[in-house]
């Protein structure tokens, strides 16, 4: 008969061997050793893309020794109970007032020495065998000194789409960065190391060889204020570490944002596997409409498609008024 301490012991074992089978599977498809097909054939591998839920796979997978549904021991909350501070409020940004340059593009205020934005992403430019090689050089991704220094994909399928109509006016900056030494979830638990929790931070101060960011990610991460109505575009730099195994093996270095519950382009809503790397900027620009503006309500009459103005009035949007959202939300794609 196991005592409990004792099957906990072993649920433990388990989790942890559950982990390093999966560890070992993963550096194996990443150096080509095997492949996804060979994971279907094992039955490793479930029909969504997934690592099998199962016993020695996953950590998650129950237990043979107890009705645990993880296996794994709880997390360490020295002495922290629920509810008993209060949730720190989010920073909210202030929003870049943005221009039109004669040539179409985005331009970002002069004291902030930022390359224009434009419809087609820089990489396009930077691919382009006719490119000026001084130019190229310009356009190379100051960090690891190859690649293009805008990580979306080249070319009319990931241009923003509807350019014109949608032209943004206000604009944001951030950097997803290392946070800072004094980064901690509760008062009673130890401050993490910068290395190990990524956030968002304000501002770009990208990194370059043998420079790290001056932006440092924070906890809890910025606040948007945007208006139905209103494009805005967005310039996420990734000055996260070239090194990915630099923060404990938990992660990757690579990042896409993905922006719910807005009617936005796929190339600005962290389309599937466009994850661009450290050293380089991502430019999202999001329409912030109503689904199906071009349907319904389309010379916006409906008062009930309609959003705050500032001035304690409404103004009314095109669109269904069904789809209205108070809070919006993005995450990390990757």
């Amino acid at each position: 008969m196991y005592t409990s301490n004792h099957a906990s012991r072993i649920r433990q074992r388990e989790a942890q061997n559950a982990r390093n089978n999966r560890a070992e599977i993963v550096k194996a498809l990443s150096l080509g050793d095997i492949t996804r097909r060979d994971l279907f054939k094992w039955g490793i591998l479930t029909a969504t893309g997934a690592l099998a839920l199962k016993n020695g796979l996953s950590p998650f997978a129950r237990s043979a020794y107890a009705a645990v549904p993880t296996g794994a021991p709880h997390s360490p909350l020295n002495g922290a109970t629920k509810f008993s501070q209060p949730m720190h409020r989010l920073e909210v940004q202030k929003p870049i007032p943005l221009t039109r340059g004669s040539n179409g593009n985005v331009v970002f205020p002069t004291d902030l020495h930022e390359r224009d934005a434009k419809r087609l992403s820089w990489h396009t430019d930077f691919s382009d065998p006719n490119t000026n090689p001084q130019d190229k050089i310009a356009l190379t991704n100051p960090l690891t000194g190859r690649g293009p220094i805008e990580g979306r994909p080249p070319g009319e399928i990931f241009a923003h789409q509807r350019w014109d109509e949608f032209f943004p006016k206000v604009g944001y900056i951030l950097s997803l960065s290392n946070c800072s030494s004094t980064t901690y979830f509760h008062d009673l638990m130890a401050h993490q190391a910068p290395d190990r929790v990524w956030s968002y931070g304000t501002g770009s101060a990208p990194m370059t060889r043998g420079k790290n960011s001056t932006v440092t990610g924070k906890v809890p991460p910025p606040l948007f204020k945007v208006r139905y109505g209103e494009p805005v575009l967005t310039r996420i730099y990734n000055n996260l570490p070239e090194n990915r195994e630099y923060n404990g093996g938990f992660g990757r270095n690579e990042t896409q944002l993905h922006f719910h519950n807005a009617h936005n382009g796929a190339e600005s809503d962290g389309a599937a596997n466009v994850h661009h790397f450290p050293g380089t900027f991502y430019d999202y620009r999001w329409s912030t409409t109503l689904a199906r503006r071009d349907k319904i309500n389309t010379q916006a009459t409906d008062s009930r498609a309609s959003g705050p103005d500032d001035n304690n009035g409404l103004v009314n949007v095109a669109g269904d008024f069904r789809e209205l959202q108070g809070t919006m939300w993005a995450h990390d794609h990757r």
